[in-house]
Protein backbone atom coordinates (compact mmCIF):
# COMPACT_ATOMS: atom_id res chain seq x y z
CA UNK A 1 0.00 0.00 0.00
CA UNK A 2 2.78 2.43 0.92
CA UNK A 3 4.60 1.66 -2.33
CA UNK A 4 1.53 2.33 -4.43
CA UNK A 5 0.64 5.54 -2.61
CA UNK A 6 4.14 6.97 -3.28
CA UNK A 7 3.31 7.37 -6.98
CA UNK A 8 1.11 10.16 -8.34
CA UNK A 9 -0.30 10.74 -11.81
CA UNK A 10 2.24 12.57 -13.95
CA UNK A 11 0.61 12.45 -17.39
CA UNK A 12 -2.36 10.77 -19.05
CA UNK A 13 -2.65 9.56 -22.64
CA UNK A 14 -5.37 8.30 -24.95
CA UNK A 15 -3.53 4.98 -25.38
CA UNK A 16 -0.43 3.06 -24.22
CA UNK A 17 1.13 3.68 -27.64
CA UNK A 18 0.89 7.44 -27.18
CA UNK A 19 2.77 7.12 -23.89
CA UNK A 20 5.68 5.10 -25.31
CA UNK A 21 8.08 8.04 -25.95
CA UNK A 22 7.74 9.13 -22.32
CA UNK A 23 8.05 5.58 -20.99
CA UNK A 24 11.21 4.99 -23.05
CA UNK A 25 12.68 8.27 -21.82
CA UNK A 26 11.99 7.41 -18.18
CA UNK A 27 13.34 3.88 -18.60
CA UNK A 28 16.50 5.18 -20.29
CA UNK A 29 17.25 7.55 -17.41
CA UNK A 30 16.21 5.04 -14.73
CA UNK A 31 13.32 7.09 -13.37
CA UNK A 32 10.91 4.83 -11.48
CA UNK A 33 7.37 4.87 -12.79
CA UNK A 34 4.07 3.00 -12.85
CA UNK A 35 1.46 2.74 -15.59
CA UNK A 36 -2.17 1.77 -15.78
CA UNK A 37 -5.62 2.78 -16.90
CA UNK A 38 -7.60 5.32 -14.96
CA UNK A 39 -10.15 8.07 -15.41
CA UNK A 40 -8.82 11.63 -15.65
CA UNK A 41 -8.59 13.61 -12.43
CA UNK A 42 -12.06 14.98 -11.76
CA UNK A 43 -12.50 18.34 -13.42
CA UNK A 44 -14.95 20.62 -11.66
CA UNK A 45 -15.83 22.22 -14.97
CA UNK A 46 -17.00 18.88 -16.37
CA UNK A 47 -19.41 17.84 -13.64
CA UNK A 48 -21.90 15.16 -14.73
CA UNK A 49 -20.02 14.53 -18.00
CA UNK A 50 -18.81 11.02 -18.72
CA UNK A 51 -15.03 10.70 -19.05
CA UNK A 52 -13.22 7.89 -20.84
CA UNK A 53 -10.52 5.74 -19.29
CA UNK A 54 -7.03 7.07 -19.89
CA UNK A 55 -3.61 5.41 -19.85
CA UNK A 56 -1.65 7.11 -17.09
CA UNK A 57 2.01 7.29 -16.15
CA UNK A 58 2.66 7.77 -12.44
CA UNK A 59 5.86 9.01 -10.83
CA UNK A 60 7.03 9.84 -7.35
CA UNK A 61 6.34 13.57 -6.79
CA UNK A 62 10.04 14.14 -6.10
CA UNK A 63 10.79 13.01 -9.68
CA UNK A 64 8.27 15.28 -11.42
CA UNK A 65 10.67 18.15 -12.06
CA UNK A 66 13.46 15.85 -13.26
CA UNK A 67 11.04 14.13 -15.67
CA UNK A 68 9.91 17.51 -17.03
CA UNK A 69 13.52 18.53 -17.61
CA UNK A 70 14.21 15.26 -19.45
CA UNK A 71 11.13 15.83 -21.63
CA UNK A 72 12.14 19.43 -22.28
CA UNK A 73 15.63 18.40 -23.37
CA UNK A 74 14.33 15.71 -25.71
CA UNK A 75 11.68 18.02 -27.16
CA UNK A 76 14.14 20.90 -27.60
CA UNK A 77 16.25 18.72 -29.87
CA UNK A 78 13.21 17.71 -31.93
CA UNK A 79 12.00 21.30 -32.39
CA UNK A 80 15.22 22.25 -34.19
CA UNK A 81 13.69 20.67 -37.31
CA UNK A 82 10.08 21.64 -36.65
CA UNK A 83 7.70 21.65 -39.62
CA UNK A 84 7.01 25.32 -40.54
CA UNK A 85 3.37 24.33 -41.11
CA UNK A 86 2.97 23.36 -37.43
CA UNK A 87 -0.08 25.15 -36.01
CA UNK A 88 1.93 26.89 -33.27
CA UNK A 89 3.65 29.05 -35.87
CA UNK A 90 0.27 30.73 -36.36
CA UNK A 91 -0.05 31.60 -32.66
CA UNK A 92 0.39 35.17 -31.45
CA UNK A 93 3.13 35.85 -28.90
CA UNK A 94 0.72 36.03 -25.95
CA UNK A 95 -0.81 32.69 -26.99
CA UNK A 96 2.63 31.09 -27.12
CA UNK A 97 3.45 32.42 -23.65
CA UNK A 98 0.20 30.88 -22.46
CA UNK A 99 1.32 27.50 -23.84
CA UNK A 100 4.49 27.78 -21.74
CA UNK A 101 2.52 28.98 -18.72
CA UNK A 102 -0.03 26.17 -18.93
CA UNK A 103 2.43 23.43 -19.78
CA UNK A 104 0.30 20.98 -17.79
CA UNK A 105 -2.33 21.30 -20.55
CA UNK A 106 0.08 20.75 -23.47
CA UNK A 107 2.58 18.10 -24.50
CA UNK A 108 6.29 18.74 -23.96
CA UNK A 109 7.00 19.14 -27.70
CA UNK A 110 4.48 21.97 -28.06
CA UNK A 111 5.87 23.71 -24.97
CA UNK A 112 9.43 23.50 -26.29
CA UNK A 113 8.37 24.65 -29.77
CA UNK A 114 6.45 27.61 -28.31
CA UNK A 115 9.64 28.71 -26.56
CA UNK A 116 11.71 28.30 -29.72
CA UNK A 117 9.25 30.33 -31.81
CA UNK A 118 9.19 33.11 -29.23
CA UNK A 119 12.99 33.25 -29.14
CA UNK A 120 13.05 33.39 -32.95
CA UNK A 121 10.74 36.39 -32.68
CA UNK A 122 13.15 38.09 -30.29
CA UNK A 123 11.08 37.55 -27.16
CA UNK A 124 12.64 36.94 -23.76
CA UNK A 125 12.22 33.25 -22.92
CA UNK A 126 15.16 32.57 -20.63
CA UNK A 127 15.21 29.72 -18.09
CA UNK A 128 14.47 32.30 -15.38
CA UNK A 129 11.41 33.50 -17.31
CA UNK A 130 10.13 29.94 -17.69
CA UNK A 131 10.77 29.24 -14.00
CA UNK A 132 8.79 32.30 -12.95
CA UNK A 133 5.92 31.34 -15.25
CA UNK A 134 5.81 27.85 -13.75
CA UNK A 135 5.86 29.21 -10.21
CA UNK A 136 2.98 31.51 -11.09
CA UNK A 137 1.06 28.60 -12.63
CA UNK A 138 1.60 26.44 -9.54
CA UNK A 139 0.13 29.19 -7.36
CA UNK A 140 -2.79 29.76 -9.74
CA UNK A 141 -3.73 26.08 -9.67
CA UNK A 142 -4.00 26.10 -5.89
CA UNK A 143 -6.65 28.81 -6.04
CA UNK A 144 -10.27 27.58 -5.94
CA UNK A 145 -12.64 28.00 -8.85
CA UNK A 146 -14.86 31.08 -8.88
CA UNK A 147 -17.88 30.89 -6.59
CA UNK A 148 -20.49 28.53 -8.02
CA UNK A 149 -23.49 30.74 -7.24
CA UNK A 150 -25.80 29.27 -9.86
CA UNK A 151 -25.01 25.70 -8.82
CA UNK A 152 -25.48 26.59 -5.15
CA UNK A 153 -28.90 28.15 -5.73
CA UNK A 154 -29.98 25.25 -7.95
CA UNK A 155 -28.68 22.78 -5.38
CA UNK A 156 -30.72 24.29 -2.55
CA UNK A 157 -33.89 24.47 -4.67
CA UNK A 158 -33.60 20.89 -5.90
CA UNK A 159 -32.66 19.64 -2.42
CA UNK A 160 -35.82 21.25 -1.02
CA UNK A 161 -37.78 19.14 -3.50
CA UNK A 162 -36.04 16.03 -2.22
CA UNK A 163 -34.47 15.38 -5.61
CA UNK A 164 -31.35 13.29 -6.10
CA UNK A 165 -29.92 15.91 -8.48
CA UNK A 166 -29.75 18.40 -5.61
CA UNK A 167 -27.70 15.92 -3.58
CA UNK A 168 -25.41 15.28 -6.57
CA UNK A 169 -24.78 19.03 -6.90
CA UNK A 170 -23.93 19.14 -3.21
CA UNK A 171 -21.52 16.21 -3.58
CA UNK A 172 -19.87 17.95 -6.51
CA UNK A 173 -19.38 21.16 -4.51
CA UNK A 174 -18.02 19.29 -1.51
CA UNK A 175 -15.73 16.70 -3.08
CA UNK A 176 -14.63 17.98 -6.52
CA UNK A 177 -10.84 17.95 -6.90
CA UNK A 178 -8.33 19.31 -9.37
CA UNK A 179 -4.83 18.14 -10.16
CA UNK A 180 -1.88 20.26 -9.04
CA UNK A 181 1.52 20.41 -10.73
CA UNK A 182 3.13 18.08 -8.17
CA UNK A 183 0.61 15.34 -8.94
CA UNK A 184 -1.43 15.82 -5.79
CA UNK A 185 -5.06 16.92 -5.75
CA UNK A 186 -6.60 19.97 -4.12
CA UNK A 187 -10.18 21.12 -3.55
CA UNK A 188 -11.74 22.58 -6.69
CA UNK A 189 -13.96 25.00 -4.78
CA UNK A 190 -13.56 27.44 -1.93
CA UNK A 191 -14.23 26.52 1.71
CA UNK A 192 -17.45 28.57 1.56
CA UNK A 193 -18.74 26.69 -1.51
CA UNK A 194 -17.81 23.35 0.05
CA UNK A 195 -19.77 24.31 3.15
CA UNK A 196 -22.79 25.03 0.95
CA UNK A 197 -22.28 21.62 -0.65
CA UNK A 198 -22.45 19.92 2.77
CA UNK A 199 -25.63 21.81 3.69
CA UNK A 200 -27.24 20.96 0.35
CA UNK A 201 -26.47 17.26 0.85
CA UNK A 202 -27.91 17.33 4.36
CA UNK A 203 -31.00 19.23 3.24
CA UNK A 204 -31.52 16.85 0.33
CA UNK A 205 -31.42 13.77 2.53
CA UNK A 206 -33.72 15.32 5.16
CA UNK A 207 -36.27 16.37 2.55
CA UNK A 208 -36.10 12.99 0.83
CA UNK A 209 -36.72 11.27 4.18
CA UNK A 210 -39.65 13.56 4.99
CA UNK A 211 -41.19 12.92 1.58
CA UNK A 212 -40.77 9.17 2.07
CA UNK A 213 -42.47 9.30 5.48
CA UNK A 214 -45.29 11.43 4.06
CA UNK A 215 -45.88 8.98 1.23
CA UNK A 216 -45.97 6.03 3.63
CA UNK A 217 -48.49 7.79 5.90
CA UNK A 218 -50.65 8.77 2.95
CA UNK A 219 -50.25 5.29 1.44
CA UNK A 220 -49.06 6.84 -1.79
Amino acid sequence: MGYMSAFKQYQSFISPEAAQPLIELLFKHEVLFETGFDKPVYDAKMAFNETENRFVVRLKPADFEAARELEDQASEELTANADPSHYLFGFADDELFEVILKRDEWNSYDVALAGRILRQRGRDVTPDTVRLLRQYRAVELTKPEASQKVSIIAGYLLACLGGIIGIIIGLNLLYAKKKLLDGTQGPAYSAADRAHGFRIILLGFVMALLLLVARIKLNI
